[in-house]
């Protein structure tokens, strides 16, 4: 079972998350448009955001995660056959609600028991445009992973597994793509990775640095172990270069503010950006 302090330390994440898509929205060049992100923030996880040192930076980053996740996910759905979607630590995520997705999708939020009772409550006045499962599970527990790809009893199904992996132990990682690939009817899955460089430049990660595992692993080992299970990319959104293409006046802008100190912006072919994925 998961350690209780833990949990609350990922539920204050997923409301510091929320409250950076509410601050996100707010303002007029805002990446993402979340209308119920301020609802579940509420004024903890707001307090929460505002009091990070690089406030303005972490909602861009989430905002950016956010809307390129966004974009492959109406790619995907436009292109493939997919009959459900599930969203592996889906947190305060409002996709259900705020997109136009297809009436007869499923779509399985899974998260610890108490963010998905926080939310059921807080959404229940909300229609969603799809139809809205939720399972309770620990993905470092064997046995509760595998009730996740039973839930996939027929189709073909994506998974969402946004800003998840990272904070993961190696060992679920690598089983979680092993056993989706070998196990599940899953044959597509987004999700985001960022490179050491990439993090070690941009500072990417600090605020959440607490929540990581001890032998959490970034994007360049992450991609390397789903292509050794037969994932490979089928879609990207680069968080260096495609960004320019919407925000590169504020981007400058961020870099230029935190290059006093010597800092220098990620090469442009860093891997680092959301991913569409598929295996045969």
């Amino acid at each position: 079972m998961p350690d209780d302090s833990r949990i609350s330390q990922v539920s204050d994440t997923a409301l510091m998350v929320a409250a950076c898509r509410a601050l996100e929205t707010k303002r007029p060049d805002g990446m993402i448009r979340d209308p119920f992100a301020e609802r579940l923030a509420g004024e903890r996880g707001i307090a929460i955001a505002q009091a990070l040192p690089d406030v303005e930076v972490m909602c861009f980053g989430v905002g950016m995660r956010s809307r390129f996740l966004d974009d492959l996910l109406t790619h995907a759905l436009s292109t493939y056959a997919i009959e459900t979607v599930v969203s592996i630590g889906a947190g305060l995520d409002t996709r259900p609600w705020r997109m136009k997705l297809p009436a007869h999708l499923r779509w399985i939020e899974l998260d610890f028991p108490e963010i998905l009772d926080y939310k059921g409550k807080l959404m229940a006045s909300a229609a969603p445009a799809c139809r809205i499962e939720r399972m309770a599970a620990d993905l470092n527990d064997a046995a509760q992973r595998r009730r996740i790809y039973s839930a996939l009893d027929t189709g073909t199904g994506l998974m969402i597994v946004e800003g998840v992996l990272p904070y993961l132990p190696e060992a679920t990682v690598e089983s979680l793509a092993r056993e989706s690939a070998t196990e599940s009817r899953f044959r597509y899955c987004l999700l985001d990775m960022t490179s050491s460089e990439f993090i070690r430049r941009s500072g990417a990660h600090r605020a959440v640095q607490h929540v990581r595992d001890a032998t959490g692993i970034n994007g360049d080992r992450i991609r390397e172990i789903l292509e050794r299970y037969g994932w490979t990319a089928l879609q990207r959104r680069s968080y260096i270069s495609d960004v320019f293409e919407i925000a590169g006046e504020r981007i400058m802008k961020i870099v230029q503010s935190r290059s006093g100190a010597g800092a220098t912006p990620p090469p442009r072919d860093d891997m680092s950006g959301v991913y569409l994925m598929g295996r045969a």
